[in-house]
């Protein structure tokens, strides 16, 4: 039970590969052959805070409208992606910075850009020598057809997941409704896991909400490699906690896919939400069609 840990804890250091716009081209080509034989990507993003704070224990529906608006407001400062495969064999970790983020113009929480400085991110830098979003999404999406990716790690990650979208360039201003925001992750991400809900069904694990990632690695004995709150760094850190809670506790599927936590729902059954409402919309459609086409008919 714990010799993968062990393993994981004490081999060499892992390499989270830093990507700036000097060497995109040759991270993302490395970044997509790695996707032959990893599929499972692991996500975590940074981003300039939350404008709108939802208090704790939120009904879904608050909790959706302040997410939508931080993150139509905001940009994506960092991605850090790692993959790894069923076998749980970790392939590699990138940290890819982007330049949008101006600190000086942009819209972010008044606490954001201490608490992103302190923790090692070089904003300056960023804006200076990161890749435009733009320039990203135009080489990702692709890769990911291509390698058919649609298994998806997370840690509390709806924030994450939200700037994924549209960094992958599926839409450019999140949904109005949770429904429709769950309908295009369903569609066009597919699986999704987040490890703060799957601990609430590990025995030792859970926090009742207060479990954080560093926390977590703690708790299941794993050492973080970089630093905290860099999003390469966390990504490795919630992959390798999600291998070791699957190895550990076996993970059913039905209490691991398809739901964020903070929503009581899961993203398939608020896609089902949605085309029940394009259902009923049609059948009444239909339903005032239907009297006057035949009051029409009977008249002639």
């Amino acid at each position: 039970m714990g010799g993968r840990n062990q393993t994981r804890s004490t081999r060499e250091k892992p390499l989270i590969r830093q990507v700036w716009a000097s060497n995109f081209d040759s991270e993302i080509a490395r970044f997509d052959e790695c996707l032959r034989f990893h599929t499972i990507l692991t996500i975590d993003t940074e981003f300039p805070g939350f404008i709108a704070q939802s208090p704790r224990g939120s009904i879904d529906d608050e909790l959706y409208k302040d997410f939508c608006f931080n993150v139509n407001q905001t940009k994506l400062i960092q991605l850090g992606i790692t993959a790894s495969d069923d076998l749980g064999q970790i392939g590699g970790s990138w940290e890819f910075n982007f330049s949008d983020f101006d600190f000086e113009a942009d819209a972010h929480s008044p606490y954001a850009i201490p608490f992103l400085e302190h923790n090692g991110l070089d904003l300056k830098k960023m804006k200076k020598d990161g890749i435009p979003i733009a320039s990203f999404t135009k080489k990702f999406l692709p890769i990911l057809r291509k390698r058919d990716i649609f298994r998806w790690v997370t840690f509390h990650g709806l924030y994450d997941i939200g700037y994924l979208i549209k960094a992958m360039g599926l839409i450019t201003v999140l949904p109005k409704s949770m429904e429709e925001f769950a309908t295009v992750v369903v569609n066009e991400v597919g699986i999704v896991r987040d490890l703060k809900h799957m601990a609430k069904f590990c025995e030792g694990l859970d926090d009742h909400g207060r479990l954080g990632l560093e926390r977590l690695g703690k708790l299941l004995n794993l050492k973080r490699f970089g630093m905290k709150h860099n999003a390469g760094s966390d990504s490795l850190l919630t992959a390798s906690a999600h291998l070791e809670m699957v190895e550990r506790f076996g993970m059913n599927s039905k209490v691991c896919n398809g739901f964020l936590y903070g929503f009581s729902e899961t993203l398939e059954s608020m896609k089902m939400k949605m085309k029940m409402k394009i259902c009923h919309h049609n059948i009444l459609r239909f339903s005032l069609y239907i009297p006057c086409y035949f009051v029409f008919y009977m008249s002639t």
